[in-house]
C-alpha cells in the first residue's frame, strides 16, 4: 500500500517522534524541511550551495525553491512506497508550491496549548542531526546524541517564543489542513509515545487512501 503521508501538529506535538517510528514501521523515509535544507547544503549540490548563501545572510529560503528541493527528494528511489512529511507544507505559499504531488493520508497530531509549553519548555535539540528530545526523558544541555552532536536547548524555546509559534501555527496552519479536508484524521497527542503511535496505526489501518 502506498503511503504518501503529512503528519502536522503544533510544536511539541511529537511529530518528529511519531515520524520516525512510522518510518520504521512503515519502511519508507521521514524527513522535515530543515533537515532536508541542512542535507542539500552538505551534499555540495548547486542548490545547496545557493541555500548556503541565502542562509548566511539571514534570508529564508524561497518557497518555490523549498519545494524544488523537495520534488528532487522525492524522486529518490527509497520514496517509491511513500514517504512521511514532518510539518510541511506550513502555510498556504508552500501548500500552492507543493503541486507536484498529492498526499494518501494528513494525520494531525492534536495536544492543547499547555501541553505544547510544557513539552516544549523542556526540549532539547542536536546541533548534528537536528533530533528532539526531552529532559524529562533524562537528556541534559551537552549530552551526545548517538550522532555524536550536542544537545542543546535553542533560544526560541522560551514561553514567548513557543507562544508565538503556536500562534502561527494556528492562524499559518490550519487553513493548510482545511484545504486536506477529506484526507485529515486527528489524532488525540495525550499519552505516552507508543499510546499516540497506535492511535497512528489505527487511523492508517482503517482509513481507504486514495
Amino acid at each position: 500500500m502506498m503511503h504518501k503521508i503529512l503528519l502536522m501538529g503544533p510544536q511539541g506535538s511529537g511529530k518528529g517522534t511519531q515520524a520516525e517510528k512510522l518510518s520504521a514501521q512503515l519502511g519508507i523515509p521521514a524527513f522535515g524541511m530543515g533537515q532536508l535544507l541542512r542535507d542539500e547544503i552538505a551534499s555540495g549540490s548547486d542548490l545547496g550551495a545557493k541555500f548556503d548563501v541565502i542562509l548566511k545572510r539571514g534570508d529564508l529560503v524561497s518557497d518555490e525553491d523549498a519545494a524544488q528541493m523537495l520534488k528532487q527528494r522525492l524522486a529518490k528511489s527509497d520514496t517509491q512506497n511513500g514517504y512521511i512529511l514532518d510539518g510541511y507544507p506550513r502555510n498556504l505559499s508552500q501548500y500552492a508550491a507543493f503541486d507536484f504531488d498529492t498526499p494518501t493520508h494528513v494525520i494531525v497530531i492534536d495536544v492543547p496549548r499547555e501541553e505544547s509549553l510544557k513539552r516544549l519548555g523542556g526540549r532539547l535539540t542536536c546541533r548534528g542531526c537536528g533530533r528532539v528530545g526531552a529532559m524529562a526523558d533524562g537528556l541534559k544541555p551537552g549530552d551526545l546524541c548517538a550522532c555524536g552532536g550536542e544537545w542543546y536547548q535553542r533560544d526560541d524555546d522560551t514561553p514567548a517564543a513557543i507562544t508565538r509559534r503556536l500562534e502561527i501555527y494556528e492562524n499559518d496552519t490550519s487553513p493548510v489542513i482545511a484545504k486536506y479536508a477529506e484526507l485529515v484524521k486527528r489524532i488525540d497527542g495525550l499519552g505516552s509515545v507508543d499510546e499516540v503511535f497506535e492511535k497512528i496505526l489505527q487511523v492508517l489501518s482503517s482509513s481507504q487512501p486514495l
